[in-house]
């Protein structure tokens, strides 16, 4: 548990954000680097001193972000435009310093703007494209105005330059992440599909374990019948058993039309159709079913379902669903024995229970009964064999009708299969 908990929480820790690395590892050292610059010029000038407040200014943004009282958009706003305005503001005072050296003053306040506003254009909105290039553009015409006989040309070479390269760099990098959002879309779209392909032929290797599963039984019969037709001599025995071989081949061939019928719709995942049906009335016509293979064995099959007990289910489903338990119930109990199946309501719910006195389920063995990529066959009372899918196949479609499945199981003991279903109301 610790070890998975630690697993997730380490890739929060170490994730990347666009907006604090921008401010920290960009802007911070920038105006750092500036400030050293300015200071080795000029000492502690105006410059330095702009430095030094917008410093303090980006600093006390980011530490109240960090203490959650503003957002990192608003952060990365203040930080740029407070950039922008210090360094633009050097303009005013720069007229009164004969040393100032407006051109190089003008192309890195250009550079700057054209940086700040791709990172705040990308990061926050595109609007602060719009609003950082009306101020640098009263920037340009305050500029003309302090500085007359700088080439006008000039000014507009450097502005478009700048300014025209951050938008071109801007509408590119917008580009490659709307290609990027439709590619992971698209991958998105496939990994969906490729999960839907993988359902569909899950189901259809468990159409052909159900089919495989339930026709053993009808098989089982013919060849059971078969074998007594042989040891039998007398003319009206042979001729009862002939009508019972002509009775399980009925049986077998309805129960594979039956099973081809509603998995169509089970193979394509479609949605199942429930009906609210008798219970009482699909557990009779399975015990049916299995009628020999309980005389063989000589188990009693005990109904003890309420008649006008309604459940919503798809008959199909859980006939299959009947089937396969008490197949194994047979599979697994004792000689001369009993399998009983009872209901009992639980608030709103419904519990229907197959028990049997057989020789039950060891508890390390209950969690593979349900794993459907293993085989965990194993024999019966009396040597039985089966595939070794049945009740995951049965989970599998009680879950599929709105139910659980749960087993109660003690070794040498017997095992409860429990049922649960919303509880229908008898009309």
């Amino acid at each position: 548990m610790n070890i998975s908990d630690k697993s997730r929480k380490s890739p929060k820790f170490f994730q990347f954000d666009k907006v604090l690395f921008t401010v920290m590892f960009i802007a911070l050292p920038g105006i750092i680097l500036d400030g050293i610059v300015e200071y080795n010029e000029g000492g502690l000038s105006v410059y330095f001193i702009r430095a030094i407040i917008t410093f303090t200014i980006v600093t006390i943004s980011l530490l109240l972000q960090k203490s959650g009282l503003i957002r990192k958009s608003r952060l990365l706003t203040l930080s740029v435009y407070t950039i922008v305005l210090g360094m633009m503001s050097s303009l005013f005072y720069g007229v009164l310093d004969p040393n100032f050296e407006f051109e190089s003053f003008f192309l890195k306040v250009e550079v700057i703007v054209s940086l700040l506003f791709f990172a705040v254009g990308m990061l926050v909105h595109f609007r602060h494209i719009i609003f950082l290039l009306t101020i640098n553009f009263l920037f340009i015409a305050l500029s003309t105005f302090y500085y007359p006989s700088f080439p006008l040309e000039k000014l507009a070479f450097y502005f478009v330059i700048v300014s025209g390269g951050g938008l071109m760099a801007y509408f590119c990098q917008r580009l490659l992440v709307q290609l990027s959002r439709k590619v992971k879309e698209a991958n998105r779209l496939i990994s969906i599909k490729n999960e839907e392909l993988k359902e569909m032929n899950q189901s259809k290797d468990d159409l052909f374990r159900i089919i495989g599963h339930d026709l053993r039984t009808p098989f089982y019969q013919l060849r059971s019948l078969i074998d007594m037709v042989d040891e039998v001599d007398n003319v009206q025995e042979r001729d009862q058993i002939r009508a019972m071989i002509k009775e399980a081949a009925d049986k077998g061939n309805n129960l594979l039309e039956d099973l081809l019928e509603w998995g169509n719709i089970y193979k394509k995942q479609s949605q199942v159709l429930l009906e609210t049906k008798k219970i009482s009335v699909i557990v009779d016509k399975v015990f049916a079913f299995s009628d020999l293979k309980t005389k063989n064995k000589e188990i009693s099959l005990i109904n003890e379902l309420p008649k006008d007990l309604k459940v919503t289910i798809n008959p199909a489903m859980m006939e299959t669903v009947m089937r396969n338990l008490i197949a194994n119930a047979i599979k697994f109990s004792h000689r001369g024995s009993d399998i009983i199946v009872k209901s009992e309501k639980i608030g709103g719910q419904v519990r229907i229970a197959i028990e049997d006195k057989g020789i039950g389920i060891r508890n390390e063995s209950l969690y593979d009964l349900f794993t459907t990529e293993k085989n965990n066959s194993t024999t019966g009372t009396e040597n039985e064999r089966g595939t070794g899918f049945g009740l995951s196949i049965a989970k599998k479609l009680v879950e599929k009708q709105n139910g659980v499945l749960e087993i109660e199981s003690e070794y040498n003991k017997g095992t409860t299969i429990n049922l649960y279903f919303p509880h229908t109301m008898s009309a």
